[in-house]
């Protein structure tokens, strides 16, 4: 595994102490478990035992090593050195790095990009172990350095491209979409996951009345020692008055989620965008739309709080009464649904605050 190393012995506060425990935390929490899972030993170079001169043991592991895991947040010069040495040898080397610290020239490389929250941490171990397993299983194409790397070392004429080759990439071109496309894609998206963040809130708020009800009508027939055929009844009633608003609920946040989905690579390259331009060439309304994703981070985060509340309560749900394993396996499904989208958007805000901090020093 190459990565940042850092500083471990740099006191607290200091930035080559960050890097070092920000790098192990990945390495930990993301690498390592994904590896043991597919009976893989990472090795970091700080790690190495052997005595000798690091810099060679290094290189004979990016020569050598069936696979390499490279940790490109941020850029560092070491590790995008080394990375390149590894990509001209065609083995499997899978990248990933925190979203928003990616460095510009690598991101048509496929990267698995995490936020560095729990629930990010989590997921990017779960997509770095698919990665490994479908690598171990049937490597991975040739990435360009490789071709041309051996292209030249076969003596392998470079390919001329042809007419129609030169057609089809112009075309292709001339489909992408431009900044503007791209601003109005993302804006539309943003006002259809406030709308889905609007019904979410709604149907948080139903099920909190009816519930509210339903417990104080429950109480009741508890201390009246009311037999369990009048309680079963009253859940069924429950049942019942949860079921619609249940399935806004659900409904909701899958649409926030494939909403979030459809934009996400998009709002990713707006930042990107944002990010690297000098302030002056930024495009219009750059700093509103910085605006808007962190209320919109905010917003999801309080709603997330109330939803959250609600899939504690539904796991006991089905336990209670077979009536209710219905609505809480749809409460359920729209946790999961949150969590993650809102995962990603927390990555945003992040990325939007780095932005204006950098702007007002």
């Amino acid at each position: 595994m190459i990565g940042p190393i850092g500083n471990k012995f740099a006191p607290i506060g200091d930035p080559g102490r960050q890097i070092y425990e920000d790098s192990l935390q990945v390495f930990e929490e993301v690498i390592q478990a994904a590896c043991q899972k597919v009976g893989i030993d990472p090795v970091r170079a700080d790690q190495i035992a052997i005595a000798g001169e690091i810099t060679e043991q290094v290189f004979r592991h990016l020569l050598e090593d069936d696979v390499v895991i490279a940790d490109v947040s941020n850029g560092n010069p070491n590790v995008m050195y080394e990375l390149g040495l590894r990509h001209t040898t065609g083995k499997l080397t899978i990248q990933i790095g925190e979203f928003g610290q990616l460095p510009f020239d690598i991101t048509a490389i496929r990267t698995i990009q995490f936020s560095r929250s729990p629930r990010g941490l989590i997921d990017a171990r779960n997509e770095l172990e698919r990665a490994l397993q479908a690598g171990l299983l049937d490597g991975q194409d040739p990435l360009t350095a490789t071709r041309v790397w051996r292209d030249v070392q076969s003596g392998k004429p470079e390919v001329e491209l042809s007419p129609s080759d030169i057609s089809d990439a112009t075309e292709s071109e001339d489909d992408a979409p431009g900044l503007l496309e791209m601003m109005t894609e993302v804006e539309n998206g943003l006002q259809s996951m406030v709308d889905d963040a609007n019904t979410i809130t709604e149907a948080i708020e139903q099920i909190g009345m009816v519930t509210e009800l339903s417990g104080a009508e429950m109480e009741k027939a508890n201390q009246s020692g009311a037999p369990n055929s009048s309680r079963l009844a009253l859940v069924a009633k429950y049942a019942a008055n949860i079921k619609d608003p249940v399935g806004k609920l659900e409904e909701a946040s899958t649409s926030f989620a494939a909403h979030m989905s459809s934009i996400n690579d998009g709002v990713k390259a707006l930042l990107q965008i944002i990010q690297t331009a000098d302030p002056d060439d930024r495009p219009e309304g750059w700093s509103e739309f910085l605006d808007q994703l962190i209320s919109m981070a905010e917003s999801s985060r309080e709603g997330m709080e109330g939803l959250n509340s609600f899939g504690t309560a539904a796991e006991g749900m089905g336990s209670l009464s077979r009536q209710l394993r219905g609505p809480g396996k749809k409460i359920n499904g729209a946790v999961a649904n949150m969590r993650k989208a809102i995962a990603d958007i927390d990555a945003w805000e992040r990325t939007a605050q780095s932005i204006r901090k950098a702007t007002e020093a």
